[in-house]
């Protein structure tokens, strides 16, 4: 509950402005029963029509600010409420981009979505109900029982009676439903989680015929979610019928006894009909206040499963040390004795790994599957921290960075090319907003990219689909590769980023790679020794160790690693071909 204080705490006086509305609105529909009562009383029943009328000119003026005050009071609440969702959706979405890697994985992603969007949506639907209808509840129910009590006090304990039979029995509905609110909240994360791999992954099931299965796993995740909304609901459908007889039984009474003390002459009939509304108002405030209060056990298992993630102590973070100045002398990326296991793991992933790359240099890196390649990338751009050693660029160690300045001296292009829905533009000027044209054409044209946007209708205004779907995946990596080289820095790294290009745009990307960022670092990690055949320096990784290093023929001569990797891939054809080129 510790975010929902603090917004509390922050918008208090529009809180409190909002109350005294509905305060007015309260005031207003409790006037109403004795003015009725005045009219019937004091006007009908003596013959007085002054007195009818100047009495119902007050119920017209009561009734304008009352309804004023309602309006106005929804509005204000609504507000409020969207302005609670708003801000919970951008910490929670914030929370999302800080987290690790690791972190963010544990959630899952179909979790993740699903409190940023339904649990947030039952916070804020909840939170505006709560301030227009539970609030104001203990207001009406104090005033109309006051009120009622002026009148005659046994028909204040009969309304006093109904009441506390009403809330016993709410509560016991409610403390029942709190446990079952819980475990939907999870049943949609699984819901999602099984509806998005199916979407997602709609091509490898159809490949394997294998939509039979699927439809049985969604129906099994939708029956277990049905089954737990189905016990709610029958629990909110006892509660309904219930409530309702309360209130009919306690009208049928108050009825009853009014028209005793009525012959008695003690009561008059206004004063009967004010005691009615007053029981009528009452529970009609319960039951609307009930139906409220029926979401919020499934509004605090949302606001419990939000803060679950708002409250992560981030693994990654800037640590406030004193950045050291930049040596032009030292090389612009360098690993001291490098060591990092993933979390619960029993070996490290990478062990004590040291290699620099100096200005302009190719620095490639192979091994097999497992081998600890994309970790060291990982490592570069601090998506993990390290357990030992130390990580420079430019001489400085990179957790005097903030991330945010560390990752700007970094052209990172991930294992798989991903591309956002907007255009072509719209994802090149995500890596650096203030890229022009030209220097866009250039990124295209040194990743060999110019030709095929060039054929686009559009061009560099083509519409990219959702994940970029609509491009091949040799052009989704040429695409990525373009992004990363709008930006200008001294580090650049591609992890696996050519695996889907051909021998003969392979060997081109390389080749203008080497032309035109002669200033800057290029680390290319791959599978295929063709692609680092040229590189300056090549690492070569064996389960997380650092094996050996150094140009291709060298290793050809005295690595058995990298030589098995080689032949297992090149043929007398393709050695010849890379030669040549």
């Amino acid at each position: 509950m510790k975010y929902l204080k603090l917004f509390l705490k922050e918008k208090k006086v529009k809180i409190l402005i909002t109350q005294f509305i509905l305060l007015c609105q309260v005031v207003g529909t409790l006037l109403i029963p004795f003015l009725i009562a005045g009219i019937i009383d004091d006007g009908i029943l003596k013959g007085d029509i002054n007195k009818i009328l100047y009495i119902g000119a007050q119920m017209l003026v009561v009734l304008l600010i009352t309804t004023l005050a309602a309006v106005i009071g929804s509005y204000y609440s609504a507000d409020l409420a969207a302005v609670l969702g708003y801000e919970m959706r951008d910490k929670i979405f914030r929370k999302s981009q800080e987290i690790s890697i690791r972190e963010f994985d544990t959630i899952g992603v179909s979790s993740m979505i699903t409190r940023t969007i339904s649990d947030i949506s039952n916070l804020q639907q909840t939170f505006g109900l709560i301030i227009q209808l539970i609030i104001p509840a203990p207001l009406i129910i104090i005033a109309s029982i006051f009120m009622t009590a002026k009148t005659s006090l046994t028909l204040a304990l009969i309304l006093i009676a109904s009441i506390i039979i009403f809330l016993a029995f709410a509560g016991l509905v409610l403390k029942k439903s709190i446990i079952i609110s819980k475990r939907v909240q999870s049943r949609l994360d699984r819901i999602n989680q099984v509806i998005r791999e199916a979407i997602t992954g709609i091509r490898v099931v159809r490949a394997f015929g294998n939509e039979r299965y699927e439809e049985q796993r969604a129906e099994k995740s939708f029956n277990v979610y049905a089954t737990d909304m189905i016990k709610l609901n029958r629990l909110f459908a006892i509660l309904n019928p219930v409530v309702w007889l309360i209130m009919g039984l306690t009208m049928a009474i108050m009825l009853w006894l009014g028209s005793v003390f009525a012959m008695k002459g003690t009561m008059q009939i206004g004063q009967i009909t004010s005691v009615i509304e007053y029981s009528i108002i009452t529970i009609s405030y319960l039951i609307m206040a009930t139906s409220t209060c029926v979401t919020i056990p499934k509004m605090v298992s949302s606001l419990n499963r939000i803060e679950e993630v708002l409250e992560i102590n981030t693994e990654i973070q800037d640590l406030n040390v004193e950045k050291e100045g930049i040596n032009g002398d030292s090389p612009v990326v360098k690993f001291e004795n490098v060591s990092f296991s993933y979390h619960g793991a029993e070996y490290p992933v990478i062990k004590d790994v040291s290699f620099f790359g100096n200005k302009g240099e190719t620095i490639a890196i192979i091994g097999s599957t497992g081998s600890g390649k994309s970790t060291i990338a990982n490592l570069i751009l601090r998506l993990h921290d390290i357990d030992s050693g130390e990580i420079r660029i430019n001489g400085t160690d990179i957790r005097s960075f903030s991330q945010y300045d560390l990752r700007n001296e970094i052209g990172y292009v991930p294992q798989k090319a991903l591309l956002f829905s907007g255009t072509i533009e719209d994802n090149l000027k995500m890596s650096n907003k203030d890229v022009t044209i030209e220097e866009m054409r250039r990124a295209l044209k040194i990743s060999q990219s110019e030709y095929f946007v060039d054929q686009l209708p559009m061009g560099l205004k083509e519409q990219v689909s959702q994940g970029g779907s609509n491009f091949s995946g040799g052009q989704k990596q040429r695409l990525s590769i373009a992004r990363a080289l709008v930006r200008k820095v001294p580090l650049y790294i591609f992890d696996d980023s050519f695996s889907a290009l051909d021998l003969k745009t392979d060997l081109a990307l390389r080749k203008a790679l080497k032309e035109n960022m002669s200033d800057a670092v290029k680390i290319i990690i791959a599978q295929r020794v063709s692609t680092i055949i040229d590189a300056d320096k090549i690492l070569v990784l064996d389960e997380g160790k650092l094996v050996d290093s150094g140009k291709h023929n060298e290793l050809m001569k005295r690595c058995s690693v990298y030589q098995a990797i080689a032949k297992s891939q090149m043929d007398t054809k393709e050695a010849a071909f890379h030669e040549e080129g």
